[in-house]
C-alpha cells in the first residue's frame, strides 16, 4: 500500500476533499520525521512506538575483498508494534501479520 491508496481510502470513507486528506497525511509525515530527526519518542496510542537508537561502532567486511573496514556509529530508527498487534496474531492464527510482534524491528 503507498500513500496514495492511504489517501483513496481516507477520502472514500469521509468525504473529505482529496487535496485536503493527501494534506494533511504529507504534514504528518513531514511532523513524524522532525520528531525523529531531533531523536524523540513517539507513541501512537493502538499502533506503536517509534524511537530513535544509537547503533554502536563495529567492524565490517567488504565483501568482494574480505578486507576489514570499520563502520561508524550511527542512528536508527527503531519501531515497537502495539500489543493489539500481538493480540491479532493470537486470535486469528490464519489473518496472522507477516512478522513476529514480540521484537522490534
Amino acid at each position: 500500500m503507498i500513500k496514495k491508496d492511504f489517501v483513496e481510502e481516507i477520502v472514500k470513507e469521509t468525504g473529505l476533499s482529496k487535496s485536503m486528506v493527501k494534506m494533511i497525511i504529507e504534514k504528518f509525515i513531514d511532523n513524524l520525521r522532525e520528531s525523529l530527526l531531533k531523536k524523540e519518542r513517539i507513541e501512537i496510542r493502538n499502533f506503536g512506538v517509534f524511537k530513535v537508537k544509537k547503533v554502536k561502532p563495529k567492524k565490517g567486511r567488504n565483501l568482494r575483498t574480505g578486507e576489514e573496514i570499520p563502520v561508524p556509529e550511527r542512528w536508527k530508527v527503531t519501531f515497537k508494534p502495539s500489543k493489539i498487534f500481538s493480540q491479532l496474531n493470537s486470535e486469528n492464527p490464519e489473518q496472522s501479520l507477516p512478522f513476529d510482534t514480540t521484537e522490534k524491528i
